[in-house]
Protein backbone atom coordinates (compact mmCIF):
# COMPACT_ATOMS: atom_id res chain seq x y z
CA UNK A 1 0.00 0.00 0.00
CA UNK A 2 1.72 3.54 -0.49
CA UNK A 3 1.43 6.58 0.62
CA UNK A 4 0.95 10.01 -1.15
CA UNK A 5 4.03 12.14 -0.21
CA UNK A 6 2.47 15.53 -1.31
CA UNK A 7 3.82 17.83 -3.92
CA UNK A 8 7.19 19.41 -3.44
CA UNK A 9 7.42 23.35 -4.02
CA UNK A 10 8.52 24.80 -6.95
CA UNK A 11 12.87 23.89 -7.38
CA UNK A 12 12.21 20.81 -4.87
CA UNK A 13 11.68 17.30 -5.77
CA UNK A 14 10.27 14.49 -2.96
CA UNK A 15 13.04 11.61 -2.80
CA UNK A 16 13.43 8.81 -0.20
CA UNK A 17 16.06 7.20 1.80
CA UNK A 18 16.10 3.68 3.24
CA UNK A 19 17.74 3.08 6.30
CA UNK A 20 17.71 -0.59 8.60
CA UNK A 21 16.28 -0.54 12.09
CA UNK A 22 18.58 -2.14 14.51
CA UNK A 23 17.04 -2.12 17.80
CA UNK A 24 16.61 -4.61 20.59
CA UNK A 25 13.94 -7.16 20.91
CA UNK A 26 11.95 -4.97 22.80
CA UNK A 27 12.08 -2.16 20.87
CA UNK A 28 11.25 -4.88 17.78
CA UNK A 29 8.72 -6.27 19.39
CA UNK A 30 7.11 -2.75 20.41
CA UNK A 31 7.70 -1.50 16.27
CA UNK A 32 6.16 -4.50 15.37
CA UNK A 33 2.89 -4.52 17.28
CA UNK A 34 2.59 -0.94 15.60
CA UNK A 35 2.95 -2.40 12.07
CA UNK A 36 -0.43 -4.97 13.42
CA UNK A 37 -2.42 -2.07 14.59
CA UNK A 38 -1.63 -0.75 11.16
CA UNK A 39 -3.15 -3.95 9.71
CA UNK A 40 -6.09 -3.45 12.17
CA UNK A 41 -7.01 -0.22 10.68
CA UNK A 42 -6.95 -1.46 7.31
CA UNK A 43 -9.00 -4.56 8.47
CA UNK A 44 -11.36 -1.81 10.31
CA UNK A 45 -11.80 0.15 7.20
CA UNK A 46 -12.62 -3.07 5.00
CA UNK A 47 -14.95 -4.64 7.49
CA UNK A 48 -17.22 -1.31 7.45
CA UNK A 49 -17.55 -1.18 3.70
CA UNK A 50 -19.03 -4.69 4.09
CA UNK A 51 -21.02 -4.31 6.79
CA UNK A 52 -22.20 -0.65 4.92
CA UNK A 53 -23.14 -3.12 2.61
CA UNK A 54 -24.85 -5.70 4.73
CA UNK A 55 -27.35 -3.17 5.93
CA UNK A 56 -28.01 -1.32 2.40
CA UNK A 57 -26.50 1.98 3.13
CA UNK A 58 -25.60 3.74 0.70
CA UNK A 59 -21.21 3.35 0.41
CA UNK A 60 -19.63 6.38 2.40
CA UNK A 61 -15.98 5.67 1.93
CA UNK A 62 -14.29 9.03 1.67
CA UNK A 63 -11.69 10.11 4.37
CA UNK A 64 -14.34 12.86 5.50
CA UNK A 65 -16.87 10.02 5.83
CA UNK A 66 -15.11 7.64 7.46
CA UNK A 67 -13.22 9.54 9.78
CA UNK A 68 -15.68 10.55 12.06
CA UNK A 69 -16.98 6.53 12.25
CA UNK A 70 -12.94 5.68 13.22
CA UNK A 71 -12.58 8.12 15.54
CA UNK A 72 -15.67 6.64 17.90
CA UNK A 73 -13.93 3.63 17.32
CA UNK A 74 -11.09 4.65 19.23
CA UNK A 75 -7.53 3.93 19.02
CA UNK A 76 -5.42 0.86 17.23
CA UNK A 77 -3.58 -0.52 20.17
CA UNK A 78 0.07 1.87 20.66
CA UNK A 79 -0.74 3.51 17.12
CA UNK A 80 -1.73 7.50 17.18
CA UNK A 81 -4.65 8.42 15.96
CA UNK A 82 -2.93 10.04 13.05
CA UNK A 83 -0.82 7.14 11.40
CA UNK A 84 -4.46 5.18 11.61
CA UNK A 85 -5.88 7.90 9.87
CA UNK A 86 -3.21 7.84 7.08
CA UNK A 87 -3.90 3.87 7.00
CA UNK A 88 -7.64 4.37 6.09
CA UNK A 89 -6.80 7.53 3.81
CA UNK A 90 -5.01 5.27 1.90
CA UNK A 91 -7.13 2.35 1.57
CA UNK A 92 -9.45 5.13 0.91
CA UNK A 93 -7.58 6.57 -2.01
CA UNK A 94 -6.65 3.09 -3.47
CA UNK A 95 -10.51 2.05 -3.39
CA UNK A 96 -11.61 5.28 -5.41
CA UNK A 97 -8.97 4.27 -7.60
CA UNK A 98 -10.01 0.85 -8.57
CA UNK A 99 -13.79 2.27 -9.36
CA UNK A 100 -12.31 4.12 -11.71
CA UNK A 101 -10.56 1.86 -13.57
CA UNK A 102 -13.44 -0.22 -13.24
CA UNK A 103 -15.78 2.26 -14.99
CA UNK A 104 -13.13 2.58 -17.64
CA UNK A 105 -13.37 -1.00 -18.39
CA UNK A 106 -9.69 -2.24 -17.46
CA UNK A 107 -9.83 -5.21 -15.37
CA UNK A 108 -8.68 -4.11 -11.65
CA UNK A 109 -9.64 -5.91 -8.05
CA UNK A 110 -11.10 -4.12 -5.45
CA UNK A 111 -8.71 -3.28 -1.97
CA UNK A 112 -10.58 -5.91 0.44
CA UNK A 113 -7.79 -8.32 1.24
CA UNK A 114 -6.46 -7.95 5.00
CA UNK A 115 -3.19 -7.94 5.82
CA UNK A 116 -1.79 -8.90 9.31
CA UNK A 117 1.09 -6.16 9.26
CA UNK A 118 0.59 -3.03 7.22
CA UNK A 119 3.48 -0.16 6.91
CA UNK A 120 3.12 3.12 8.99
CA UNK A 121 3.90 7.03 8.26
CA UNK A 122 4.40 9.18 10.78
CA UNK A 123 4.04 12.84 8.89
CA UNK A 124 6.11 16.26 10.13
CA UNK A 125 5.80 16.96 13.70
CA UNK A 126 4.82 13.27 15.02
CA UNK A 127 8.35 12.40 15.12
CA UNK A 128 12.07 13.43 15.25
CA UNK A 129 15.26 12.15 13.95
CA UNK A 130 17.87 12.69 16.26
CA UNK A 131 21.74 12.89 14.43
CA UNK A 132 24.63 10.30 15.48
CA UNK A 133 26.60 11.84 18.10
CA UNK A 134 29.23 10.26 20.79
CA UNK A 135 29.56 7.04 19.15
CA UNK A 136 25.59 6.54 19.35
CA UNK A 137 23.69 5.68 16.05
CA UNK A 138 21.27 7.57 14.52
CA UNK A 139 17.59 7.14 15.66
CA UNK A 140 14.21 8.07 15.24
CA UNK A 141 11.65 9.06 17.75
CA UNK A 142 8.13 8.05 16.81
CA UNK A 143 5.21 9.24 18.47
CA UNK A 144 2.69 6.76 20.03
CA UNK A 145 -1.51 7.02 21.06
CA UNK A 146 -1.89 9.07 24.41
CA UNK A 147 -0.76 7.05 27.59
CA UNK A 148 2.25 5.24 25.99
CA UNK A 149 5.57 6.01 26.23
CA UNK A 150 7.08 7.31 22.46
CA UNK A 151 8.78 4.53 20.73
CA UNK A 152 13.00 5.25 20.04
CA UNK A 153 14.74 2.84 17.28
CA UNK A 154 18.52 2.82 16.61
CA UNK A 155 19.44 3.46 12.56
CA UNK A 156 21.79 1.60 10.90
CA UNK A 157 23.03 5.19 9.31
CA UNK A 158 22.24 8.47 9.10
CA UNK A 159 20.11 9.84 6.29
CA UNK A 160 22.01 12.06 3.45
CA UNK A 161 19.14 15.31 3.97
CA UNK A 162 18.60 18.41 5.50
CA UNK A 163 16.73 17.65 9.05
CA UNK A 164 14.81 20.59 7.74
CA UNK A 165 13.28 19.47 4.85
CA UNK A 166 12.46 16.21 5.80
CA UNK A 167 8.49 15.17 5.56
CA UNK A 168 7.77 12.15 6.92
CA UNK A 169 8.76 8.81 7.82
CA UNK A 170 7.56 5.30 7.10
CA UNK A 171 8.19 1.51 9.12
CA UNK A 172 7.79 -1.65 7.26
CA UNK A 173 9.10 -5.09 7.68
CA UNK A 174 10.62 -6.76 5.01
CA UNK A 175 11.56 -10.47 5.49
CA UNK A 176 11.45 -10.42 9.89
CA UNK A 177 13.73 -7.05 9.47
CA UNK A 178 13.05 -3.86 10.28
CA UNK A 179 13.14 -0.77 8.02
CA UNK A 180 12.52 2.85 7.47
CA UNK A 181 11.69 4.75 4.81
CA UNK A 182 12.74 8.83 5.31
CA UNK A 183 11.13 10.93 2.35
CA UNK A 184 12.46 14.58 2.35
CA UNK A 185 12.16 17.44 -0.73
CA UNK A 186 15.83 17.86 -2.06
CA UNK A 187 16.48 20.63 -4.29
CA UNK A 188 16.86 20.47 -7.40
CA UNK A 189 19.88 22.05 -9.47
CA UNK A 190 19.37 25.70 -10.78
CA UNK A 191 18.10 25.84 -14.50
CA UNK A 192 21.10 27.47 -16.76
CA UNK A 193 20.44 28.88 -20.50
CA UNK A 194 22.69 25.92 -22.55
CA UNK A 195 22.96 24.85 -26.07
CA UNK A 196 20.82 22.04 -26.56
CA UNK A 197 22.88 18.32 -26.34
CA UNK A 198 21.44 15.21 -26.80
CA UNK A 199 22.59 12.01 -24.96
CA UNK A 200 21.64 8.49 -25.52
CA UNK A 201 20.76 5.71 -23.51
CA UNK A 202 20.59 2.37 -23.91
CA UNK A 203 19.21 0.04 -20.89
CA UNK A 204 20.21 -3.66 -21.49
CA UNK A 205 20.93 -6.92 -19.24
CA UNK A 206 24.36 -7.14 -19.94
CA UNK A 207 25.22 -3.52 -19.42
CA UNK A 208 22.31 -1.90 -17.64
CA UNK A 209 23.22 1.68 -19.19
CA UNK A 210 25.30 2.97 -22.49
CA UNK A 211 25.27 6.31 -22.47
CA UNK A 212 26.36 8.31 -25.67
CA UNK A 213 26.77 11.89 -25.28
CA UNK A 214 28.58 13.71 -27.97
CA UNK A 215 32.12 12.08 -28.84
CA UNK A 216 32.13 10.59 -25.37
CA UNK A 217 30.64 7.28 -24.17
CA UNK A 218 30.40 5.71 -20.62
CA UNK A 219 29.40 1.98 -20.51
CA UNK A 220 28.27 0.58 -17.19
CA UNK A 221 28.78 -3.17 -16.65
CA UNK A 222 26.30 -5.75 -14.81
CA UNK A 223 28.42 -8.38 -14.47
CA UNK A 224 28.51 -8.34 -10.37
CA UNK A 225 25.02 -7.78 -10.61
CA UNK A 226 24.16 -11.21 -12.97
CA UNK A 227 26.82 -13.35 -10.77
CA UNK A 228 25.10 -12.58 -7.28
CA UNK A 229 21.38 -13.24 -9.23
CA UNK A 230 22.93 -16.59 -10.07
CA UNK A 231 24.38 -17.38 -6.83
CA UNK A 232 21.07 -16.46 -5.30
CA UNK A 233 19.64 -18.73 -8.14
CA UNK A 234 21.47 -21.36 -6.63
CA UNK A 235 21.64 -21.22 -3.28
CA UNK A 236 17.65 -21.13 -3.79
CA UNK A 237 17.49 -24.55 -5.53
CA UNK A 238 19.81 -25.83 -2.31
CA UNK A 239 16.99 -24.46 0.21
CA UNK A 240 14.07 -25.71 -1.72
CA UNK A 241 15.82 -29.02 -1.98
CA UNK A 242 16.27 -28.96 1.61
CA UNK A 243 12.69 -28.34 2.49
CA UNK A 244 11.31 -30.63 0.29
CA UNK A 245 12.11 -33.07 2.81
CA UNK A 246 10.32 -31.17 5.69
CA UNK A 247 6.95 -31.31 6.49
CA UNK A 248 5.18 -28.39 5.05
CA UNK A 249 2.14 -26.16 6.06
CA UNK A 250 -1.21 -27.43 4.72
CA UNK A 251 -4.70 -25.47 4.45
CA UNK A 252 -7.49 -26.72 5.21
CA UNK A 253 -10.18 -27.99 2.68
CA UNK A 254 -12.64 -30.10 1.71
CA UNK A 255 -12.55 -33.47 3.74
CA UNK A 256 -8.79 -32.47 4.54
CA UNK A 257 -7.43 -30.68 8.16
CA UNK A 258 -5.02 -27.79 8.03
CA UNK A 259 -1.36 -28.62 8.99
CA UNK A 260 0.81 -26.49 10.71
CA UNK A 261 4.49 -28.09 9.31
CA UNK A 262 7.35 -28.26 10.73
CA UNK A 263 9.44 -26.19 12.61
CA UNK A 264 12.68 -26.81 10.64
CA UNK A 265 10.35 -26.12 7.47
CA UNK A 266 9.14 -22.90 8.87
CA UNK A 267 13.45 -21.69 9.47
CA UNK A 268 14.53 -22.76 5.70
CA UNK A 269 11.32 -20.61 4.75
CA UNK A 270 12.40 -17.46 6.69
CA UNK A 271 16.04 -17.84 5.59
CA UNK A 272 14.29 -18.30 2.23
CA UNK A 273 12.43 -15.27 2.24
CA UNK A 274 15.43 -13.20 3.58
CA UNK A 275 17.68 -14.15 1.07
CA UNK A 276 15.28 -13.27 -1.41
CA UNK A 277 14.43 -9.76 0.16
CA UNK A 278 18.83 -9.67 -0.01
CA UNK A 279 18.86 -10.19 -3.26
CA UNK A 280 15.94 -7.69 -4.13
CA UNK A 281 17.82 -4.92 -2.26
CA UNK A 282 21.12 -5.79 -3.99
CA UNK A 283 19.60 -5.32 -7.21
CA UNK A 284 17.82 -2.44 -6.84
CA UNK A 285 21.21 -0.58 -5.37
CA UNK A 286 23.04 -1.52 -7.80
CA UNK A 287 20.77 -0.02 -10.17
CA UNK A 288 20.67 3.97 -8.35
CA UNK A 289 24.54 3.71 -8.23
CA UNK A 290 24.18 2.90 -11.89
CA UNK A 291 21.91 5.57 -12.19
CA UNK A 292 24.06 8.26 -10.13
CA UNK A 293 26.93 7.59 -12.68
CA UNK A 294 25.10 8.08 -15.76
CA UNK A 295 23.57 11.60 -13.99
CA UNK A 296 26.92 12.60 -13.30
CA UNK A 297 28.47 11.98 -16.61
CA UNK A 298 25.38 13.83 -18.09
CA UNK A 299 26.03 16.90 -15.57
CA UNK A 300 29.89 16.71 -16.89
CA UNK A 301 29.61 17.04 -20.29
CA UNK A 302 26.78 19.72 -20.32
CA UNK A 303 23.93 17.26 -21.71
CA UNK A 304 20.15 18.86 -21.50
CA UNK A 305 18.32 16.50 -23.15
CA UNK A 306 18.41 12.46 -22.17
CA UNK A 307 16.89 9.93 -24.73
CA UNK A 308 16.03 6.87 -23.27
CA UNK A 309 15.69 3.48 -24.56
CA UNK A 310 12.28 1.87 -23.79
CA UNK A 311 11.70 -2.18 -24.07
CA UNK A 312 8.19 -2.07 -24.78
CA UNK A 313 6.08 -5.62 -25.24
CA UNK A 314 9.53 -7.52 -23.88
CA UNK A 315 7.99 -9.18 -21.43
CA UNK A 316 5.01 -10.19 -23.80
CA UNK A 317 7.84 -12.00 -26.32
CA UNK A 318 8.51 -15.47 -25.99
CA UNK A 319 13.01 -15.72 -26.43
CA UNK A 320 13.40 -19.10 -25.66
CA UNK A 321 14.14 -21.24 -22.43
CA UNK A 322 17.40 -19.06 -21.37
CA UNK A 323 16.66 -15.92 -22.14
CA UNK A 324 13.04 -15.46 -20.91
CA UNK A 325 14.49 -16.00 -17.40
CA UNK A 326 17.06 -13.21 -17.83
CA UNK A 327 13.90 -11.36 -18.88
CA UNK A 328 11.92 -11.55 -16.15
CA UNK A 329 14.75 -10.91 -13.67
CA UNK A 330 16.05 -7.60 -15.18
CA UNK A 331 14.13 -4.95 -13.20
CA UNK A 332 13.78 -2.40 -16.22
CA UNK A 333 11.40 -0.41 -14.82
CA UNK A 334 13.11 0.35 -11.83
CA UNK A 335 16.24 0.53 -13.60
CA UNK A 336 14.59 3.43 -16.20
CA UNK A 337 12.65 5.02 -12.98
CA UNK A 338 15.91 5.42 -11.32
CA UNK A 339 17.85 6.71 -13.90
CA UNK A 340 14.54 9.56 -14.62
CA UNK A 341 15.04 10.17 -10.91
CA UNK A 342 18.75 11.09 -10.48
CA UNK A 343 17.81 13.19 -13.90
CA UNK A 344 15.16 15.61 -12.41
CA UNK A 345 17.34 16.26 -9.71
CA UNK A 346 20.38 17.76 -12.68
CA UNK A 347 17.61 19.87 -14.56
CA UNK A 348 18.29 17.34 -17.40
CA UNK A 349 14.83 16.99 -19.39
CA UNK A 350 14.60 12.08 -20.15
CA UNK A 351 12.38 11.14 -23.07
CA UNK A 352 11.78 7.86 -23.91
CA UNK A 353 11.59 6.30 -27.50
CA UNK A 354 11.38 2.76 -28.70
CA UNK A 355 14.53 1.23 -29.16
CA UNK A 356 13.52 -1.40 -31.34
CA UNK A 357 16.29 -1.74 -34.01
CA UNK A 358 19.03 0.49 -32.31
CA UNK A 359 21.08 -2.07 -31.84
CA UNK A 360 21.62 -3.65 -35.30
CA UNK A 361 21.96 -0.37 -37.18
CA UNK A 362 25.65 1.07 -37.76
CA UNK A 363 25.63 4.82 -36.13
CA UNK A 364 27.36 6.37 -38.67
CA UNK A 365 26.01 5.46 -41.94
CA UNK A 366 22.25 4.03 -40.79
CA UNK A 367 23.20 0.74 -42.55
CA UNK A 368 22.28 -2.54 -41.44
CA UNK A 369 24.98 -4.57 -39.04
CA UNK A 370 25.83 -7.65 -38.41
CA UNK A 371 26.02 -8.60 -34.47
CA UNK A 372 29.43 -11.13 -32.89
CA UNK A 373 28.34 -11.03 -29.49
CA UNK A 374 28.83 -7.26 -28.40
CA UNK A 375 30.37 -5.88 -31.25
CA UNK A 376 28.30 -4.58 -34.23
CA UNK A 377 30.34 -4.52 -37.94
CA UNK A 378 28.15 -2.47 -40.79
CA UNK A 379 27.89 -4.64 -43.45
CA UNK A 380 28.29 -1.18 -45.98
CA UNK A 381 31.30 -1.97 -48.12
CA UNK A 382 32.08 2.07 -47.99
CA UNK A 383 32.19 2.39 -43.68
CA UNK A 384 32.86 -1.15 -42.54
CA UNK A 385 33.55 -0.02 -38.89
CA UNK A 386 32.79 -1.95 -36.03
CA UNK A 387 31.26 -0.58 -32.66
CA UNK A 388 30.15 -1.72 -29.43
CA UNK A 389 26.71 -3.16 -29.78
CA UNK A 390 24.98 -1.16 -26.47
CA UNK A 391 26.85 2.27 -27.24
CA UNK A 392 26.03 2.32 -30.96
CA UNK A 393 22.00 1.34 -29.75
CA UNK A 394 22.87 4.74 -27.19
CA UNK A 395 24.02 6.48 -30.43
CA UNK A 396 21.27 5.47 -32.70
CA UNK A 397 18.32 6.85 -29.97
CA UNK A 398 20.16 10.30 -30.74
CA UNK A 399 19.36 9.48 -34.60
CA UNK A 400 16.17 8.59 -34.17
CA UNK A 401 15.18 12.24 -32.35
CA UNK A 402 16.63 13.74 -35.93
CA UNK A 403 20.27 14.27 -34.50
CA UNK A 404 23.55 13.18 -35.82
CA UNK A 405 25.62 10.90 -33.55
CA UNK A 406 29.12 11.97 -33.33
CA UNK A 407 32.11 9.64 -33.67
CA UNK A 408 33.35 8.44 -30.50
CA UNK A 409 36.66 9.84 -28.85
CA UNK A 410 37.02 8.07 -25.75
CA UNK A 411 34.80 5.37 -23.98
CA UNK A 412 35.15 4.87 -20.11
CA UNK A 413 33.82 1.43 -18.59
CA UNK A 414 32.46 1.61 -15.53
CA UNK A 415 30.90 -1.72 -13.43
CA UNK A 416 28.02 -1.54 -10.31
CA UNK A 417 27.29 -4.04 -7.69
CA UNK A 418 29.51 -5.39 -5.35
CA UNK A 419 31.96 -8.65 -5.96
CA UNK A 420 30.01 -11.90 -5.70
CA UNK A 421 30.46 -13.97 -3.32
CA UNK A 422 31.75 -17.14 -4.87
CA UNK A 423 32.78 -15.78 -8.14
CA UNK A 424 35.88 -17.48 -9.57
CA UNK A 425 36.81 -14.32 -11.69
CA UNK A 426 36.88 -12.20 -8.86
CA UNK A 427 40.79 -11.46 -8.74
CA UNK A 428 39.88 -9.79 -12.44
CA UNK A 429 37.63 -7.03 -11.10
CA UNK A 430 40.61 -4.72 -10.33
CA UNK A 431 43.28 -6.09 -12.81
CA UNK A 432 42.58 -3.03 -15.80
CA UNK A 433 44.80 -5.42 -18.54
CA UNK A 434 47.31 -3.00 -19.73
CA UNK A 435 44.42 0.15 -19.38
CA UNK A 436 45.27 2.99 -16.66
CA UNK A 437 42.88 3.31 -13.97
CA UNK A 438 41.16 7.03 -13.64
CA UNK A 439 39.12 8.83 -11.75
CA UNK A 440 38.15 8.91 -7.94
CA UNK A 441 38.04 5.86 -6.20
CA UNK A 442 34.41 4.46 -5.29
CA UNK A 443 33.95 1.62 -2.98
CA UNK A 444 31.56 0.13 -4.98
CA UNK A 445 31.90 1.00 -8.52
CA UNK A 446 35.81 1.12 -11.03
CA UNK A 447 36.59 3.37 -13.82
CA UNK A 448 38.63 2.89 -16.82
CA UNK A 449 39.26 4.59 -20.15
CA UNK A 450 40.54 3.92 -23.15
CA UNK A 451 41.36 6.96 -25.92
CA UNK A 452 40.11 6.35 -29.62
CA UNK A 453 42.12 9.27 -31.06
CA UNK A 454 45.61 8.59 -32.52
Amino acid sequence: MSFGKGAAPDGYVVRTFRVKVMATPAKQHRAYNLLVSGGDALAWCIDRFHARIREGLPNANSMEQMWPDQKAHGPFGELMADCAQDVTKAWSAALFETLKRKKKGEQARLPLRKHWVVPVTWRKGRFDLVAPAGGQRARVRLGTAQGHPDLVLALSHDHPYDPGQVRAVRLFGEAGELFIDITAWVAVAKAEVMPLKVAGVDPGIIHPLAIAAGDQALLISGRAVRAEEFLHLEDQKGRQKKMATKRSPLRAKAGQASRRGSRRWKHLAQSQRKAEAKDRRVVKLANNRGARLAAGFMVQHNVTLAVIGNPTGIEKKDSGREQNPRTARWARTHQRDALRYRLEEARIHAALTEERGTSSACPDCGAKATKRGRRLVCTNFVCKKTHHRDIAGAQNMVRKLGHVPSELARTEHRRVGPPARRDRRRHLYDADRGLARTGPPHPQSWVRSRSLLP
